[in-house]
């Protein structure tokens, strides 16, 4: 039987993001939370964190969603930005890259494949 991680892995492609070379974490000082900051390309100067993420199983694959929070627009205001496809594509490809590198965005998180009992 094939693991919704398996799944995960097997829809995904690694894109060409890097960490600390096209983004990189951004820590705020008024908060715990964690952002992330885009370094270069057309976005360069935009900061946003992640309001949620999961993943969707849909027949032999999976979906990945995720809410977002712009913080800092950078040149773009944050109505352009919200609405722009290849920003919010952005976001998902960073995100996808961070899963599959297993970077650890909270360190007391861990990944499951089970479903959870609540």
């Amino acid at each position: 039987m094939v693991t919704l991680w398996e799944k995960i892995l097997k829809k995904l492609k690694p894109k060409k993001y890097k960490l600390g070379e096209d983004f990189q974490f951004y820590n705020f000082s008024d908060t715990n939370l964690t952002g992330i900051i885009i370094r270069r390309g057309e976005y360069a100067g935009v900061v946003y964190y992640y309001t949620y993420a999961g993943i969707n199983e849909e027949g032999l694959g999976a979906r990945l969603k995720f809410g977002y929070q712009i913080v800092q627009a950078g040149e773009f205001s944050r109505d352009l930005l919200e609405k722009d496809d290849k920003f919010v594509t952005l976001m998902g490809d960073i995100l996808t890259e961070l899963i599959l590198t297993e970077t650890e965005i909270e360190p007391s998180r861990t990944l499951y494949s089970e479903e959870s009992d609540l």
